[in-house]
């Protein structure tokens, strides 16, 4: 049973990990898919996937903790497909390993913009 037949799904972070995973049974189930990453190749290769799973795709260059880019992800799935019926923001970056008090307040304030923010 395709639970999410003609359903249009958004995954941020889609290009590896939990949201290839995730893009690839959605498209199992029937979902069409946008991919929004700032990893071009890693996006390819899970549209690649989802092709495979008998669905379709695409992909959209976002940096999800710039505004501007993720309103073009979204009028973008809009003039793709008309709607927008789900969406899975999944991205986030790790920071460089350290103990919090000897980390960059730029790097956190760049995991904190991806992370939190960009949801």
């Amino acid at each position: 049973m395709q639970q999410l037949e003609d359903k249009i799904a958004l995954i941020t972070g889609g290009s590896s990990g939990i949201g290839r995973e995730t893009a690839v049974l959605f498209a199992q189930h029937g979902a069409k898919l946008a991919i929004a990453d700032l990893n071009l190749v890693g996006s390819q290769e899970t549209i690649q996937m989802i092709t495979k799973a008998g669905s379709e795709a695409f992909f959209v260059q976002t940096d999800v903790s710039q505004a501007a880019q993720v309103q073009n992800m979204v009028n973008a799935v809009l003039a793709k497909y008309g709607r927008l019926d789900i969406a899975f923001n999944n991205a986030g970056i790790d920071g460089i390993p350290v103990r919090t008090a000897d980390g960059s307040e730029e790097e956190y304030d760049r995991i904190m913009a991806v992370n939190a923010k960009g949801v």
